[in-house]
This record gives structure tokens, sequence and C-alpha cells, in this order.
């Protein structure tokens, strides 16, 4: 299970981007955001009041792990979360807007 995500420091020693573990439902609450880059509405999640958008769904610990720490080192910052099947990635999304339930 995962309880602690630690990087190593970037080669240039520039800080990395952290990332939060959401181990309860109530910690976020899923929703559907729009990103400008991007045309249809994808799925996220909000987490005090920041918007974080589905990156991927991974079963084992050590392969999350390794993406989140070489998003980390982009400067994205992340959120795991644990689904029925693993785990889920999801990355921050500064300039997304929320969109309305129809």
């Amino acid at each position: 299970m995962l309880s602690q995500v630690q990087s190593q420091p970037a080669k240039n020693d520039r800080p990395i981007a952290p990332t939060i573990i959401l181990e309860s439902r109530s910690q976020y609450q899923p929703c559907r955001i729009l990103v400008p880059d991007l045309q249809q509405s994808v799925a996220a999640i909000l987490v005090e009041g920041e918007y974080y958008s589905f990156f991927k769904a991974l079963e084992e610990p050590e392969k999350v792990l390794a993406i989140v720490a070489k998003l980390g080192n982009r400067n994205d910052r992340t959120a795991i979360t644990k689904i029925a099947k693993g785990y889920a990635i999801w990355v921050k999304e500064p300039e997304a807007d929320a969109v309305k339930p129809s």
C-alpha cells in the first residue's frame, strides 16, 4: 500500500513538485473539468479548491511511485487515490474550469 512518496533530488537540484495521497473519498470530490488544451471535459477530482485531472490507473504501487516521481521532476503536482483495481494518478490543473452538471 502507498503510504509515502519519496523522490530523489533532481540532478540539477531544482525543487520537486509534491504528491498528495488521498486515503479516503471524503478527502476529494469527483467532478469533470475543462482544460485549455482539450476540447472535451475530462474526469477530475477537486481537492481543497484545486482541480486534478485523471492521468492514469495502475495496479502496482511501485509503478505508481515511479510515474509520480517523473511527473514531480517535471514540476507537475500530483495526487494518488485508491481505486478498485489499484491506484489512480491525478495531475494538478491550475487553469481548469469546472463543468456544470446538466
